[in-house]
């Protein structure tokens, strides 16, 4: 399902979430179709398992830090503190992101 396809009405239907989104202009979330979804659901994830992932292309990844940040201090439940990568997957990243499947999966 796609940023635009999913909003809190889907909520409810699942217990677990993982949400990827790459840094974009500023070091930000994805403004057209990812922001506006998060700001959407972000309120209804109460008791639900997160993970959070992306890739940035410059900035370091400070996106990830504020997003991370921000969903802490809603009290959302999350199992990682955001799998990150410069570019492309290498080795490292795809393992951290197995290990964020089995979190959520647990």
């Amino acid at each position: 399902m796609t940023a635009g396809e999913f909003s809190a009405a889907d909520v409810a239907s699942y217990d677990t979430f993982a949400f990827g989104c790459p840094s974009m202009g500023n070091e930000v979330l994805e403004e057209g179709e990812f922001q506006p979804m998060w700001d959407d659901v972000k309120g209804s994830l109460s008791g639900k398992k997160v993970g959070l992932f992306g890739s940035w292309g410059w900035g370091g990844g400070v996106w990830m830090t504020s997003w991370v940040e921000e969903a802490s201090s809603l009290g959302i439940n999350l199992v990682n503190d955001g799998v990150t990568c410069c570019g492309p997957a290498d080795d490292e990243t795809e393992a951290n992101l197995l290990e964020l499947g089995k979190a959520l999966a647990a």
